[in-house]
């Protein structure tokens, strides 16, 4: 009996490392990419059409096979079965098959990924502290960046920190009073991918019950908040002040401090207008028009099998159209790049039975903050469902929004 404790405390052990090595590493993008032929666009290798093995899908695959009674029993679901049928036989109307096949791969990481933290005996200290370690290498290599212009390398290569330069063509940049700033990509592929990845963070934070540790929730705010505004991103700032302004309103009246609630909201917002007004890219709102655009002739010409799974930019490159962009880029809508994908009726029928599952808890304030973020960030970008970070984020967070175990702030 003694043993089979001794065991199980093990076991625990060992499982809660996995849990904090992987939320820790959720933000790196340290991986291994495998070019084909059908990687290429116009003779340009294209990161989006290549396969890749990160550091996290790593993590991934040990916490799957731990949990994998419970994956097999949530495929076993009609609902999910039929849909993942479905996007299996997608796989024959796609531009290249070859791609679509790996895209279901990662919609099944994703999915297998939601059911073990939907499912996990939650330890919120275990995550916490991985989130804060994380998020403080974030915090110093963002200040670097901007401070030095350039990335640090050495050590932080293996978190997948890219080697960037002012001086290197199509790096982000912003101006504010006249100084351009570098605008600062920590492990990320670019900072609006970063500032969406802690815009979620964020979100799902804000609506946890801290109970007596207010001061560790309002510092992680703080770093998440600070890492989004120095992003220059201004679709994750402008999410970040309706999240708060939704935050003051269904929490005002059991604030304890009432005053102290509007007066962070106050100050966020002048410091968000600050970093709001900055300039940053000045082709950026005709570059997402003619995504948009290149997107709506795909769905008129494929209605109804789409172009086929992570197919948009081969689809793309067969319109004849002008190009802003010296690398191709997906529609920066996540919803539109869906519906590009795999038609009509399935990317609406996809939607509509995540809207529908997730409606079940309406009542948890996270869930809230993190539905506006997605809404207002998704219809500007595309990281949500091309990006390794973000994807899985997204996986992570919609596990623990339905875990019974997490502690959530609701509605009365």
């Amino acid at each position: 009996m003694k043993k089979k404790k001794k065991l199980k405390k093990t076991n625990q052990f060992y499982f809660n490392f996995l849990i904090f090595l992987f939320i820790f590493l959720l933000p790196t993008q340290l991986g291994k990419f495998f070019f084909f032929p059908f990687s290429y666009i116009s003779g340009i290798r294209i990161d989006y059409l290549a396969y890749a093995i990160y550091t996290t899908d790593i993590l991934a695959i040990f916490l799957i096979g731990l949990n994998i009674k419970k994956i097999l029993n949530f495929f076993k679901n009609r609902t999910v079965f039929s849909v993942f049928t479905l996007l299996t036989l997608s796989l024959f109307f796609s531009f290249s098959i070859q791609i679509a096949f790996y895209k279901l791969l990662k919609i099944l990481e994703v999915l297998s990924l939601f059911v073990v933290f939907r499912n996990i005996k939650i330890n919120k200290n275990l995550i916490i502290s991985a989130l804060l370690s994380s998020t403080l290498i974030q915090v110093f290599l963002s200040l670097f960046h901007v401070i030095n212009r350039s990335s640090i390398q050495s050590f932080f290569y293996y978190l997948g920190e890219r080697y960037i330069s002012s001086s290197m063509p199509g790096i982000a940049k912003a101006s504010l009073n006249g100084v351009e700033i570098m605008r600062p990509y920590g492990t990320f592929s670019h900072p609006n991918s970063m500032a969406g990845f802690y815009l979620l963070i964020y979100s799902f934070v804000l609506g946890l019950n801290f109970k007596k540790n207010q001061i560790i929730k309002n510092v992680l705010l703080l770093l998440f908040s600070f890492l989004i505004l120095i992003s220059f991103s201004k679709s994750a700032i402008f999410s970040l002040l309706i999240v708060n302004i939704i935050y003051v309103i269904i929490s005002y009246r059991k604030s304890i401090c009432k005053f102290c609630t509007v007066a962070r909201t106050f100050i966020l917002f002048f410091l968000s207008l600050v970093f709001f007004f900055a300039k940053t890219d000045p082709l950026s709102i005709l570059k997402r028009t003619q995504l948009i655009e290149n997107s709506i002739l795909l769905i008129e010409k494929y209605p109804l099998t789409g172009v086929g799974l992570g197919n948009y930019l081969v689809a793309q490159d067969s319109i004849i159209t002008r190009s802003l962009f010296l690398i191709p880029q997906p529609v920066h809508n996540i919803f539109l790049l869906l519906i590009t994908e795999v038609g009509i009726f399935l990317g609406f029928g996809i939607l509509y039975l995540i809207f529908k599952y997730f409606y079940a808890f309406k009542n948890i304030y996270s869930l809230t903050f993190c539905f506006c973020a997605i809404l207002i960030t998704g219809s500007l970008d595309h990281y949500w469902i091309t990006l390794q970070q973000n994807i899985l984020l997204l996986a992570t967070i919609g596990g623990l929004i339905t875990n019974s175990r997490v502690d959530f702030e609701k509605f009365d």
